[in-house]
């Protein structure tokens, strides 16, 4: 559309004579005589406006401005041109502007300040009525969670914070976090600890989703903060420290086959074939019972985990014993079947070892064995923290030039595997031979 102005002679406006202006082929305007500024500006038809349009317009300089502004009044038709005092019109709109003009003020930039506070407050109060509970069906839609985790997750919202659950966020307070840690602390301090994180958690997602650069913590501090700074220890729990000693390899990994051999037909071997594999691989107790046969390749030798703890596919050379576990787990594979293990409940096979050795030690901790003799074996530590798909983030050494493939762990691997079979064959303690006749 041409804006043009074609020349028209200023009248005094009435709602009649500006009702009866033509519509042309280009956009024109026609000044009022009463009011010096106000302008009606006639639009042709369009695809925009299809029956045209008439707008009345304030187009005057604000006291000590450099240029005059456009300020639209209403669209011919929105409001009566005059009316009775107090009544709504056209010309009091018009007044209202020109006020403004002359106080120095540009009507347009009030106007985007009243919508820009309008749609603060409306913010504001769409926060404001944001529970908990919205927070967490947010939080489970953009975080990629593990379905574990989103169940422990969900127990601590629907059970330990639920009391807060139809609460808003930002009424939640520092003095209540600390009061409800204390009391589900009296009953086990690890659900405590636990719905701390979630709620830390969440509020913290909420305060990332939700806040903007004018608006950084819309739902204020987190309540969590207290509780660091009433009992900063809260969400410390002492490190597991439970592996196989050199000494205890023998009688353990005895015990861990003698299962295979009492039970041969029944989930004894599959749970002595997953220890041993679990031992010489140092996986997870979750990655290596995930392990599928799709990702097993006996022909390269490599076997990879997928959906690890760091969100990383991890490759691992399969050495020489690992080797006999997945083919003796192959040979008894059922048609469907595809993981290598699948279910690892190893709970009651670890208390029969235990009972029978006296050694106590979980999946975990087997983990932690393969490391302590990664390292006897002379691993140096890339190379077991490569092993242990332990992440090198923040180690410029380890991320950029100390990178070790699957070929380099090949051997490696192999040398702390023939470090634990060869520790398991010897005998503890020294047998002394007497002298015949005995000692004199």
């Amino acid at each position: 559309m041409t804006d043009l102005t074609i020349p028209q002679a200023p009248f005094k406006f009435t709602q009649a004579r500006l009702e009866a202006l033509p519509f042309t082929e280009a956009a024109y305007r026609v000044k009022d005589t009463e009011q010096p500024g106000l302008l009606c500006w006639v639009y042709p038809p369009g695809k925009k406006y299809p029956d045209g349009l008439k707008v009345l317009q304030i187009y005057k300089k604000p006291k000590g401005g450099t240029a005059p502004v456009r300020v639209n009044v209403c669209r011919l038709g929105e409001l009566p041109l005059t009316g009775l005092k107090g009544q709504p019109s056209a010309r009091s709109a018009v007044d209202g502007i020109l006020a403004m003009l002359r106080q120095g003020v540009n009507p347009n930039e009030a106007e985007r300040q009243r919508q820009a506070e309008e749609r603060a407050e409306k913010k504001a109060d769409e926060l404001a009525g944001i529970t908990l509970s919205d927070a967490f069906s947010e939080f489970c839609k953009v975080k990629p969670l593990r379905p574990r985790t989103l169940a422990g997750y969900t127990l601590a919202i629907e059970r330990d914070l639920k009391a807060w659950h139809d609460r808003p966020l930002r009424e939640i307070t520092g003095a209540e976090a600390v009061t409800l840690h204390a009391e589900l602390a009296r009953e086990s301090k690890h659900t405590a600890a636990r719905a701390m994180q979630v709620l830390r958690a969440v509020h913290k997602f909420a305060t990332d989703f939700y806040g903007t650069d004018g608006n950084e913590l819309p739902f204020g501090r987190c309540p969590v903060d207290k509780v660091n700074r009433v009992a900063p220890k809260w969400s410390k729990s002492a490190a597991r420290t439970d592996k196989l000693r050199v000494e205890d390899l023998k009688p353990w990994l005895a015990a861990v086959r003698r299962i295979a051999q009492e039970q041969p037909r029944g989930d004894g071997t599959r749970m002595a074939l997953y220890l041993e594999l679990v031992l010489l691989t140092a996986l997870r107790r979750r990655e290596a019972a995930g392990l599928r046969w799709a990702d097993v390749d006996l022909r390269r030798g490599t076997l990879t985990v997928r959906e690890t703890k760091n969100h990383t596919d991890h490759t691992l050379p399969i050495t020489a014993r690992v080797r006999e576990i997945l083919e003796a787990r192959k040979a008894t594979r059922e048609e469907g079947d595809e993981c290598v293990f699948g279910s690892a409940e190893v709970r009651w096979q670890l208390l029969r070892i235990e009972k029978t050795t006296g050694i106590n030690v979980g999946p975990h901790g087997l983990r932690r064995s393969w490391a302590s003799f990664a390292d006897r074996a002379g691993l140096g530590a890339y190379a077991i923290k490569a092993a242990l798909n332990h992440s090198t983030t923040g180690d410029v050494t380890g991320t950029h030039y100390a990178q070790i493939d699957t070929e380099d762990l090949r051997p490696l691997m192999q040398r702390v595997e023939d470090f634990i079979l060869r520790q398991a064959k010897q005998t503890t303690g020294k047998v002394i031979k007497l002298r015949a006749g005995g000692a004199k």
